[in-house]
């Protein structure tokens, strides 16, 4: 099989997106496939340039192979992960260059994948399948304009916003399978008009091979490593790692910090790079967190050890309708690294978390739920053991990146088969959302 994968992200880069297209591709690959990736030279969230890609930059193309999968970069105009003129010229940019070259790029009798975000990916990806005549698969991973409005980026009511759900309907009307991460979000498109038979659900996951195996003599070894050099040795760590941005409500996280601050057994590490850096770090200094430690962005291999060395993990986003689609990959890292899960996000995450009682969740951006929350699992290690085992659990049975590769491949074989006109297999279009019977680990409310 054939298939050009688009996306704005891609290795080095270690955003969510980008990694998620790097274990998809390399599945593909390792089963027979042949797999073209059509991203940008790597600049987020920073907006500069990685080292490596500068000359080919300059030259605005440039191609290279990795496990197999062949990738072709193309120009676009670096910018930070902050500001609307920038983050605009930086979309717009690379979503023209990419429908110029992805019909040079995509193979025949191939399909064309784009994902989201951002959502002019999706309109490359439309341009490049119909300049090719191929089939068209829109990957969402986040409801746009929707998530724009739940950040405070976008009004309904503005042409920015009108313009956009102007597009997203445009690319849901022309794709002939649209892929998403979960069921909430595939009713959400289905309360919108979408037709329900094209919309596939195909889980987020993790790869298997990315942490270290919990309890081995590597993860003990990584975990004294980590917590010898930030003077952890005899503390109760809570991490955040990800990305800094605006949906992540990570205010919520300082002011549990500020709660906490009694307890100098309870440390917090934050890990990442993002829109909010500044402001997050301007807030530590006002608060005197000395029980906060911001450590920046972190290569991404180096992320299995600084999950070793914690022991709980956090993952937070703001109060919104919206969000209630939204499964954080970082949720599924944590619990393959077998690390509890604080989960401050409603809807079908919450639902996931609790079916596999693998974490503790609280109500989004409260701060004294967070705070019991984690000194809930400092004082009972135990059930932070017994959490994080299950976690593990539930990722290696339904949640690996093999689990997702191989729903993939079973959408797409039906779309080159010339099947693209019927509905999506019933396996790929469940009918209701996950339903939980498992009880909520309890924490009292003070802290």
């Amino acid at each position: 099989m054939n298939i050009l994968y688009i996306s704005q992200y891609f290795a080095p880069e270690v955003c969510a997106p980008a990694v998620r297209a790097a274990d998809l591709a390399h599945e593909w690959a390792r089963a027979g496939h042949k797999v073209k990736i059509l991203t940008g030279f790597p600049n987020h969230p920073e907006g500069v340039l990685h080292s490596d890609y500068r000359r080919q930059w300059r030259k605005g193309f440039g191609r290279e192979e990795r496990n197999g999968v062949k990738i072709y970069r193309t120009w676009l105009f670096p910018a930070a992960n902050r500001g609307l003129w920038g983050r605009l010229a930086n979309y717009c940019s690379f979503a023209l260059s990419a429908a110029i070259a992805g019909p040079w790029i995509a193979p025949r009798n191939s399909v064309v994948i784009a994902t989201s975000p951002q959502l002019l990916v999706g309109a490359a990806g439309c341009a490049v399948a119909r300049a090719r005549k191929l089939p068209f698969v829109f990957e969402v991973r986040d409801l746009w304009p929707q998530s724009l409005e739940a950040v405070g980026a976008a009004r309904p009511s503005s042409l920015f916003y009108r313009s956009l759900e102007r597009i997203a309907k445009f690319l849901y009307q022309r794709a002939d399978r649209i892929v998403v991460d979960g069921e909430w979000k595939r009713r959400a498109l289905a309360a919108g008009g979408v037709q329900p038979e094209k919309i596939a659900v195909i889980k987020n996951g993790v790869a298997e091979d990315f942490c270290l195996e919990p309890h081995s003599a590597g993860a003990l070894s990584a975990r004294q490593q980590l917590r010898a050099e930030f003077k952890l040795l005899d503390k109760f760590t809570v991490m955040y790692f990800g990305t800094l941005g605006m949906a992540h409500g990570l205010e919520t996280v300082l002011m549990a910090a500020e709660r906490l601050r009694q307890w100098p057994e309870i440390v917090f590490l934050m890990v990442g790079e993002g829109a909010e850096r500044d402001k997050i770090k301007q807030r530590i200094d006002e608060l005197c967190l000395q029980n906060l430690h911001y450590l920046g962005k972190q290569p991404r291999e180096r992320i299995p050890a600084f999950l070793a060395g914690c022991d709980a993990c956090l993952v937070p986003l703001r109060q919104s309708e919206v969000f209630k689609t939204a499964i954080p990959s970082k949720m599924f890292e944590a619990m393959m690294a077998a690390k509890p899960v604080i989960l401050g996000v409603e809807g079908e995450a919450k639902e996931i978390l609790l079916e596999a009682r693998a974490g503790i969740a609280v109500p989004p951006e409260d701060a004294e739920a967070l705070a019991v929350a984690i000194l809930t699992l400092c004082r009972n290690l135990a059930l932070g053991l017994e959490l994080g085992d299950n976690g593990r659990r539930a990722v290696l049975e339904k949640y690996t990146r093999r689990h997702q590769s191989a729903a993939y491949l079973e959408l797409l074989a039906g779309l080159l088969n010339g099947v693209h006109r019927h509905p999506v297999s019933k396996r790929l279009q469940p009918t209701q959302p996950l339903q939980s019977n498992s009880r909520e680990p309890s924490a009292t409310r003070k802290a």
